[in-house]
């Protein structure tokens, strides 16, 4: 008679162990999907603000480009560039024009004047061409970045602004020698991309982002039919 009475506290027992064990598995799987959204990626409202701040480049661990530059150039008047008129060869079309760009070797350097400037006679045109086409792609030492709702403000260290706008909106026409300029921009999950047109038609993208370690990476690719290859420049800038 004892073990039949022992019988109810038995079974009482082994359902509370498996009430107490069930409790404790599902105490558990919050536990770690908590940590789970804990070590998610943070999102682009986040990205925004810690992109702003005060950024110096640096030149040791960013691309040169000029180097980036010279090289696109020197490929270009070696192979020449596709649909130029008079064929694609050294000498065919725009593959053997004069078009120097200072400072970026045969084209400005031994084939122009001293210290890499035109000689007489090459295009002037052309040479100021070049000359915008290097101010595009060389990276300002310093920049200022400032984050307003969908609008991301760059201002560079002769105080040109960059005003990015990831919302959609009809951007003011840009005027001449403004110092403001509006370009689109969108998030490609933690990357600020933005797509926009060279001084001379060109296709220039940039995009934005923090290293794990902290430091702000631009990006930039520019496209030209002029060009056999794209130029892409990396500038990493640190915090200051």
């Amino acid at each position: 008679m004892a073990y039949t009475s022992s019988q109810p506290h038995a079974h009482l027992f082994w359902l509370r162990l498996v009430l107490a064990v069930g409790i404790i598995l599902v105490v558990a799987a919050a536990l770690r999907a908590q940590q789970s959204d804990d070590a998610k990626p943070s999102s682009s409202s986040d990205s925004q603000t810690a992109l702003a701040g005060s950024w110096k480049l640096n030149h040791d661990e960013s691309d040169d480009p000029r180097d980036k530059l010279r090289s696109a150039i020197q490929d270009r008047e070696q192979n020449g560039y596709p649909g130029g008129p008079g064929g694609t060869g050294r000498h065919g079309g725009m593959g053997g024009g004069g078009m120097g760009i200072p400072g970026t070797g045969p084209m400005g350097g031994p084939m122009g004047g001293p210290m890499g400037y035109p000689r007489q006679g090459q295009s002037s045109g052309s040479d100021e061409q070049k000359a915008k086409l290097l101010q595009v792609v060389e990276p300002p030492s310093q920049l200022s970045i400032a984050q307003k709702g969908p609008e991301i403000d760059m201002t560079d260290n002769e105080s040109h602004t960059r005003s990015l706008f990831t919302d959609g909106r009809k951007l003011d026409k840009p005027k001449k020698d403004a110092i403001q300029t509006q370009v689109k921009a969108h998030w490609q999950s933690q990357t600020l991309v933005t797509e926009e047109k060279g001084p001379n038609g060109e296709k220039i993208s940039h995009t934005y982002e923090l290293s794990p370690e902290g430091k702000f990476i631009d990006t930039l690719t520019l496209e030209s039919k002029k060009l056999n290859t794209p130029i892409i420049v990396r500038s990493v800038y640190d915090k200051t």
